[in-house]
């Protein structure tokens, strides 16, 4: 069972939500954070970055933004996570709700992000967006809304749901160990958002709104991802991005299954949790078990 109820949830979340003040700083702070150096272009690049928890966007965030480098133009990168940190009371958040923490500031930072992803469109920015895409809603709501000067790029990175949790757990004690706390992961909103991404990529692709679809897969240097599959390429090795997508997550799985075992006994020993993380580590624990009898089913 979870520790807390739908209910005593909704009422936490009552207890941190910002008043209109606080929440006018928090926008200011994160249009400051976001804007601090960017220009109008006539033709600008937006590029939606999709992908679970722990699967590595970040290193699809610092490709993207090497790319821009070398066309000689300014960027900037939207990830709602860094706008988190700027609730007033983030770390008693982290502190006191760890497994909470991305609920909880969520009703502040979603409709920044909204807010700021909307600006660096009417001001016709070239910008990296970097979301789930759990659903479809980028595409609907923003992607087919859009000016027709945007050049729209649409990169997913292609990692197991094996290696995406074990990063995701790994990461948050890391964090944790350097600088007091971290950002914790609910497995079941990972499974979710797992799937959800692979079912927005189909819909993307199908429904030929961006010029550019990307897939990624993860490489040693986690800042410095792999292209395996790209729209424009005639000689991809795959038919579409949605199946380069299944097939890279698949071999990525198999790489994985090697230190699996080592690294979730290493989790599962780090420092006493309350009962909420222990839940979620039990629940990792089933999870990476099930997915270590799995069969590999990706083609050679």
């Amino acid at each position: 069972m979870e520790e807390f109820s739908l209910e005593e949830i909704e009422h936490i979340k009552k207890d941190y939500k910002t008043n209109n003040v606080e929440y006018e700083e928090m926008l200011e702070k994160a249009r400051e954070m976001t804007f601090f150096d960017c220009k109008t272009y006539e033709k600008p690049i937006a590029v939606f970055v999709g992908g679970q928890t722990g699967a590595g966007k970040g290193g699809i965030d610092v490709y993207s933004t090497q790319e821009f480098r070398k066309m000689n133009v300014k960027s900037t990168v939207i990830d709602d996570d860094q706008y988190r940190m700027l609730h007033p009371r983030a770390r008693e958040i982290l502190k006191k709700y760890p497994t909470l923490y991305t609920e909880i500031t969520g009703v502040e930072t979603a409709t920044i992000t909204s807010s700021i992803l909307k600006e660096a469109i009417s001001k016709r920015y070239n910008f990296v967006f970097e979301g789930t895409m759990k659903n479809t809603r980028i595409l609907d709501e923003t992607m087919k809304n859009m000016p027709d000067c945007f050049t729209k790029i649409v990169r997913v990175m292609a990692t197991s749901n094996l290696e995406s949790l074990l990063t995701a757990f790994e990461r948050n004690e890391a964090q944790i160990e350097i600088v007091g706390y971290g950002r914790f992961t609910n497995v079941l909103t990972h499974n979710k958002s797992y799937d959800g991404v692979l079912n927005t990529l189909k819909v993307i692709e199908e429904s030929g709104v961006p010029e550019i679809i990307e897939v990624l897969a993860r490489t040693e240097n986690i800042l410095a991802p792999r292209l395996v599959y790209s729209s424009q390429n005639k000689n991809n090795r795959y038919k579409s991005a949605y199946e380069a997508l299944i097939e890279e997550r698949e071999k990525n799985r198999e790489e994985a299954k090697k230190s699996a075992m080592d690294r979730l006994k290493k989790i599962l020993s780090a420092r006493n949790v309350g009962e909420d993380e222990k839940q979620q580590r039990k629940l990792l624990e089933q999870e990476i078990e099930n997915m270590m009898k799995e069969k590999k089913i990706w083609k050679n």
